[in-house]
């Protein structure tokens, strides 16, 4: 065994050898764990740790689906136990990784206390860096259950489209079936629940009941506090529609017919639990301006329960909780006259419920609200978020009141529109084959036509564009060349999901929906990769519907990228540029003059990997809110200048590696700096192997914790060189 001091990085991936894991594996090593070892096979990986290093200093990167065999393969071979190698699972699923490995974070088990569940590449550099930090906050998240969000949120006038379809796909629902499925429901839960077998049992004896009575019975089973209502939300939630057809249509159609009595007088009110990330993100929404839209718009896509009587859901709110990453909140619903039996959007079941105290009346999925407005109480001596709701009831009739101008000539092919509704979300690709898309098309027309009418189809602003150019060479005919990128290119690789949550991914869905691509003035349909036919130069156009928010990652590994010309790029309302240019490593220059960069708060690697970059103006940059520089011009290698003079730096915390492989620099003054907020510095020049000459004059680094190897392979420059008046800096000075 290797007699070293040194920590290892072991990941296990069959995909290791794809372009954005190299990427990444380069960007471990600049962090300065010091030797990253990459495997297809756990095998490969197991013999390696066996023979050559010391597990109890090595860190483990691997997927979900790898974990149990890692494991398995790793007690077999590996007897001393006494030590483990610390475990870093790669997924998306947290909390049913956790669920189903219980064991993995255990204190009482030396094999696994070192564990950590990540979802993206910066989540496993946290957990690499800082550990102790990072080992803490998973067991907070482990303790805590999922939060789930009351609400989902509209942002255009085409997702008003999801209730209507929901309509159409209960009114398409056969009835045929409902004998089958209440031996189904009865099967399932009437063993562990005596009143479900009371109600299923009362229905299985009943032969053609009218659905005036069936509504009242499902009704009942929905109040009951079983498993029943729990696990038709949690479904609901994740668009699993069909298995609960039958039950919503019952319900649907009781409505309908009156036999559930309707509530269309009556403010109404519900308590609930959300995520401070959501109410934070509610209330600057509510001062956007949308044309022909509230400013905010929420549904949900399951059942919503509310009460008549406002002492039941503050009753709800004056329990206490725990979880300091949740708000309380009551919802009150105003008084409106749309709600009510045109639209059979909810039921009065305070009659027949289980609970009639709660006065329930139950919402449907897909009920849209509009957010009125947000102000502040107190019950039981806490603060309440209190959020005022109206029904959306006035948009949904004058989309549905026109059905009869509908031209059912006019349509696409059946196999393009069931990819569409598929591509929306609401409906699963085992779902599609049994529905009525002729009842769903005519739905769908009625929408663009209620555009069309509205003029709310999106046009292409002449002045936010950005024109490229792309070299082909023979080796790149009729291969997948990358044109643009986001997230997707990660979720095709890893299989992992876009989280809402995460800002580092976030822009997949504004960039897919908001750019129009053309390649020598042919439009082309969105894709991230284009085949090229021939060898040579291609002019390629981006024109954007609207100034976006994110392009991190925009034209991450655009490999084969040669020109950009970005000076009629708008980008005022950009707060992320995390990886936009990085690893185009055939672009020789970038002219950014023209950026406004007031609100970006994210720079990290931005020209990461840019190894052929030799001229960069960043004269226009401000960046008086970024937080994250690490990264930044990281294996810029051909840069021999950089003038960074108009930077403002006093809200940066992270610069570790920011200039890390600069190897063609040869001075840098970085004497406007103010690292005053900065704990992150590690590797910052990292084998900038010409640097001579470096003006670090204004450096106090009096938060910095991280400096290991800042200096490290800098060998023309000499200590006297540095200009500081920092004995800290000085100290941390090693090539």
């Amino acid at each position: 065994m290797e007699n070293t001091n040194k920590q290892y990085v072991i990941w296990i991936d069959p995909k290791i050898d794809i372009g954005e894991n190299i990427q990444f594996s380069k960007i471990l090593e600049s962090k300065q764990l010091t030797i990253v070892k990459l495997f297809k096979e756990i095998n490969e990986a197991i013999k390696y740790m066996k023979e050559q290093i010391k597990f109890e200093e090595t860190k483990v990167i691997l997927s979900a689906k790898l974990y149990s065999d890692f494991v398995n393969k790793f007690k077999e071979n590996i007897r001393d136990m006494n030590v483990a190698p610390k475990i870093i699972v790669f997924t998306n699923h947290k909390q049913e990784f956790i669920q189903n490995n219980q064991e993995f974070g255990n204190d009482d088990n030396k094999f696994y206390k070192y564990g950590g569940v990540v979802t993206t590449f910066n989540e496993i550099l946290k957990f690499l860096e800082f550990e102790k930090i990072q080992i803490k906050e998973t067991k907070v998240r482990e303790s805590s259950k999922e939060v789930q969000f009351t609400f989902q949120y509209i942002n255009n006038i085409e997702d008003l489209m999801l209730p209507l379809f929901f309509k159409s796909l209960i009114d398409d629902a056969s009835n045929d079936n409902m004998e089958e499925y209440t031996n189904s429901l009865y099967n399932t839960y009437s063993q562990n629940f005596s009143i479900l077998k009371i109600l299923l049992g009362s229905i299985q004896s009943m032969k053609n009941v009218p659905i005036e009575i069936l509504s009242k019975y499902y009704a009942r089973l929905y109040t009951s506090n079983t498993n029943f209502y729990k696990d038709i939300k949690e479904d609901l939630r994740k668009n699993k529609v069909k298995k609960y057809l039958p039950f919503i249509k019952t319900l649907y159609e009781g409505v309908k017919l009156e036999s559930l009595k309707l509530a269309t007088d009556n403010e109404l009110y519900r308590g609930s639990l959300i995520s401070n990330e959501e109410l934070k993100n509610i209330i600057p929404s509510l001062n956007k301006k949308n044309k022909n839209l509230p400013p905010v718009i929420a549904f949900s896509n399951s059942f919503l329960s509310f009460s008549k009587n406002k002492e039941v859901a503050e009753f709800f709110l004056r329990k206490p909780i725990e979880n300091k990453n949740l708000s309380k909140v009551l919802y009150i619903l105003e008084k409106d006259d749309n709600i009510g039996y045109n639209l059979s959007t909810h039921a009065d079941i305070e009659d027949i419920s289980l609970i009639p105290k709660e006065k329930e009346v139950l919402f449907f999925p897909f009920s849209s609200f509009e957010i009125k407005d947000i102000d502040e109480t107190k019950i039981g001596g806490e603060n309440v978020s209190v959020i005022k709701l109206l029904y959306l009831g006035k948009y949904l009739k004058e989309i549905e009141k026109d059905n009869n101008l509908v031209n059912k000539k006019d349509k696409i092919p059946e196999s393009e529109f069931k990819k569409q509704l598929i591509e929306f979300g609401l409906i699963e690709p085992e779902t599609i084959k049994t529905i009525n898309i002729n009842g769903l098309y005519n739905q769908y027309k009625l929408y663009e036509d209620y555009i069309k009418k509205k003029n709310m189809k999106n046009k292409h602003p002449k002045n936010n564009y950005i024109l490229g150019e792309i070299k082909i060479s023979s080796n790149d005919i009729n291969k997948d060349i990358q044109i643009i990128n986001s997230f997707e290119n990660f979720k095709r690789i890893e299989k992992l999901e876009e989280k809402e949550d995460d800002i580092d991914f976030a822009n997949e869905k504004e960039i897919k929906e908001n750019v129009e691509i053309r390649i020598n003035g042919k439009r082309i349909n969105f894709s991230y990769v284009n085949k090229f036919n021939k060898e040579g130069k291609y002019k390629i156009e981006y024109l954007f519907k609207k100034n976006l928010e994110r392009t991190n990652h925009m034209f991450y590994s655009c490999t084969s990228l040669t020109n950009l010309n970005l000076s009629n790029f708008k980008t005022q309302n950009v707060i992320n540029m995390g990886l936009m240019f990085s690893c185009c490593n055939s672009l020789t220059s970038l002219n950014l003059s023209n950026f406004n960069t007031q609100n970006v708060t994210d720079m990290h690697d931005m020209f990461s990997g840019c190894n052929s970059l030799k001229d960069l103006n960043l004269s226009n940059f401000n960046t008086q809110n970024v937080t994250d520089m690490s990264g930044m011009f990281f294996d810029c290698k051909s840069l021999t200048s950089l003038k960074l003079s108009n930077f403002k730096t006093q809200n940066v915390e992270k610069f570790y590696s920011m200039f890390s492989g600069c190897s063609s620099l040869k001075e840098l003054d970085l004497s406007n700096f103010n690292i005053e907020n900065a704990t992150h510095m590690q590797g910052m020049f990292y084998e900038c192997t010409s640097l001579k000459k470096l003006n670090l004059s204004n450096f106090n680094a009096k938060k910095a914790i991280y400096m290991k190897s800042m200096f490290y392979g800098c060998n023309s420059l000499k200590k006297e060189s540095i200009i500081t008046k920092s004995k800290k800096i000085l100290n941390n000075f090693d090539k």
